[in-house]
């Protein structure tokens, strides 16, 4: 009897070091620090602007010719960048759109600020005013005019905020994949040291060409081509990446979908058939809170139709805008 209990004993006891080390080694290994934003420019269209002391690159495209269609600006999801929009905003422009595409703060070339407040409240409020320096730099005509807001997956819980805090400078929303699903989901991650080891697991492990191929092969509904992982990779590679995604698990919160009904802008909804992350169910659900929303289905697109299918995108975001 002795013996039996003596093993567990030493049992319980190997359990303990291991649930201490679970809990301990995860901050024993580093994790890169941020670094400051790059002073040179990303892209020959980039910008960079101070909002409420976090450093925020943006690409500004204004066509030639005669008088714009309208200012949209466009806003990535989770690991996205400017370069979500890549295939879409030549087309755009082409039809006569200002474009704004940014990188939300701790993604693509924008600030790793470990202080961010990353609620879509505070995402929203930082983009009004990179938007406000914007149209100083437009022609005083140009500047007055509202703008349209679009933003994918993550991305548009920011602009569906920001159409709520300001919708007398908004002529619309736009949501591409996008559920809305208001209030905070951190699930685990909310465990300090399961989050610890995903950040680790992420900036060690996962940023590579195989995994964000294999990432984005999933989120497309077809195989990535090499300059697609390369423009996805470079910017989730800036020092700092990691944490400051841990920053925004502690600090993410969507706006209440309360006020999506009674929102007075017209609403287009434009999603992957395919989509295996965000599924077509979460836009029936939007349909249900606005019956009056426009929505287009891409045929045989994923999660991410602005890439695969930029010309089906660009014709509805156009005929929609001219609607208006």
């Amino acid at each position: 009897m002795k013996r039996k209990g003596g093993k567990g004993k030493v049992f319980l006891v190997f359990l303990v070091v291991l649930l201490l080390a679970a809990l301990v080694l995860p901050y024993l290994v580093p994790l890169s620090a941020p670094a400051h934003a790059p002073e040179s420019l990303p892209f020959v269209n980039s910008a960079f602007v101070e909002a409420a002391g976090t450093r925020i690159h943006y690409r500004l495209a204004v066509p030639e010719g005669p008088p714009p269609l309208g200012k949209l600006l466009l806003i990535h999801g989770l690991a996205g960048s400017t370069f979500s929009f890549e295939a879409l905003t030549p087309l755009l422009v082409q039809a006569g759109v200002v474009v704004v595409m940014v990188d939300l703060p701790g993604f693509g070339y924008s600030a790793r600020d470990l202080d961010y407040d990353h609620s879509q409240r505070n995402r929203a409020q930082d983009l009004w005013q990179l938007l406000s320096q914007v149209d100083d730099s437009l022609a005083p005509a140009l500047a007055a005019q509202p703008w349209y807001l679009a933003g994918h997956s993550m991305g548009g819980g920011t602009a569906y905020a920001m159409a709520l805090q300001q919708p007398d400078r908004s002529l619309g929303l736009v949501l591409m994949d996008a559920p809305l699903t208001g209030g905070s989901r951190s699930g685990l991650l909310s465990v300090p040291p399961f989050l610890q080891w995903t950040l680790l697991a992420l900036e060690h492990l996962v940023l590579n060409e195989q995994r964000i191929g294999s990432f984005l092969e999933s989120a497309y509904g077809q195989k990535p081509d090499e300059q697609q992982v390369a423009g996805y990779l470079a910017p989730l590679r800036v020092p700092g990446t990691a944490q400051s995604l841990g920053r925004m698990v502690r600090t993410a919160r969507e706006e209440d979908l309360a006020g999506f009904p009674d929102l007075p802008l017209p609403v287009l909804a434009i999603w992957g058939e395919k989509d295996r992350w965000v599924p077509l169910s979460a836009l029936t659900a939007l349909q249900a809170l606005r019956p009056d929303m426009t929505a287009l289905v891409v045929k045989g697109a994923g999660h991410c139709p602005m890439e695969t299918h930029p010309q089906e995108v660009a014709e509805a975001l156009l005929a929609w805008m001219k609607g208006n």
